[in-house]
């Protein structure tokens, strides 16, 4: 169980802490407002956070974490990273996701103190358990607040998350290699992995980049994992000039720094919108049926284009006729107009 490429704290005296993370990629950013609360009240403790595999590039970024350990699955990877946590010497653990197996990590690991949110039959494996909020419409980030116990307020406003010098500069060479140096760079993710419940038609996605090039005087960069190359590959056909598909050809660490380089991004409400967010970069998201208030981008700036009508639910199938059809009521000239907006200055809120 490897420590990932951030760095190992040199806090020397103080206590070890440890946060087992969230396994979904926009989970995992709506919950750094909480870690860096965390980081602000444990100024000389060192924060381990212990995620899956495909998130540790992710918290490699974020500056509110000092070490990332990765977590072995299966049923003996559950041992040996419980073994893993038990030699950390943690005093304390907060549980973030809201399965029995994250708690059994820091049980077995041997945490004395471990917090969490009720339910899924593992109260006994917790010290503290948090009551499950019942509806209250808060945006879910606050649920983690709830969970390290800091009563703030408000959400900590992004950015939560810092890409590496490297990336950066290969980011900045890779966008010169797009043309029109002084024209904005708008980022493009039309993929969302919860499935179509969440996925606005390519074809809208690509008669925006056009009138981006076209009208907007921008260049266009889509991205998306390579489970999304089919429907970056329609846009980028689709749109033509001015465009450039990076679906699949981005680790985290260089998608982050791209981002960092755009004015602005339009997405589904998926992991992609959540990741330009917790960088600082203005949203403009594309929601049917999920909820806005509870799942939208934190941060000032964003612009939100929902379904008119539409019932809003926390969470939804993978694929809901119902969803499907409130996105395909979302014309393509209302998101232009909100990222114009957005290009223009004119603030946060919907379209």
């Amino acid at each position: 169980m490897p420590a990932s490429p951030g760095s190992v704290s040199s806090k020397g005296a103080g206590l070890r802490l440890l946060v087992v993370g969230l396994n979904w990629l926009g989970d995992a950013v709506m919950s750094m407002p909480a870690l860096a609360v965390l980081r602000a009240r444990h100024p000389r403790d060192s924060i381990t956070v212990l995620v899956r595999p495909a998130l540790a590039d992710l918290w490699a970024l974020c500056p509110s974490v000092d070490r990332v350990e990765v977590q072995d699955m299966g049923v003996f990877g559950t041992l040996r990273t419980a073994a893993a946590v038990r030699r950390g010497g943690y005093a304390k653990a907060w549980v973030m996701p809201k399965s029995f197996r994250s708690a059994l990590l820091a049980r077995l690991g041997g945490v004395p103190e471990r917090v969490g949110l009720a339910g899924h039959g593992r109260d006994w494996l917790l010290t503290r358990v948090v009551p499950l909020p019942q509806g209250d419409g808060r945006h879910q980030g606050y649920e983690y607040l709830d969970l390290v116990g800091t009563g703030a307020g408000e959400l900590v406003q992004p950015p939560y998350l810092r890409p590496p010098p490297a990336a950066l500069a290969a980011a900045t060479k890779g966008r010169a290699d797009l043309g029109a140096p002084g024209a904005p760079l708008v980022g493009l993710f039309p993929g969302a992995a919860r499935g179509p419940s969440k996925r606005w038609p390519a074809e809208r996605f690509a008669e925006v980049a056009r009138r981006l090039v076209a009208e907007g005087g921008c260049r266009v960069a889509v991205f998306g994992s390579d489970a999304d190359r089919e429907a970056c590959g329609a846009v980028k056909a689709a749109a033509g000039a001015g465009v450039a598909d990076l679906a699949g050809a981005t680790r985290l660490d260089a998608l982050a720094a791209w981002l960092s380089l755009c004015r602005v991004v339009i997405a589904n409400d998926s992991g992609g919108m959540h990741l330009a967010a917790g960088l600082g970069v203005p949203v403009v998201g594309i929601f049917g049926i999920t909820d806005p208030t509870r799942t939208g981008p934190v941060g000032a700036g964003h612009r939100l284009v929902t379904a008119a009508g539409a019932s809003h639910a926390r969470a939804v199938p993978r694929d809901s006729a119902e969803a499907r059809k409130a996105l395909l009521s979302i014309e393509a000239g209302r998101v232009y107009s909100a990222a114009q907006d957005v290009l223009a200055g004119t603030g946060s809120g919907s379209a």
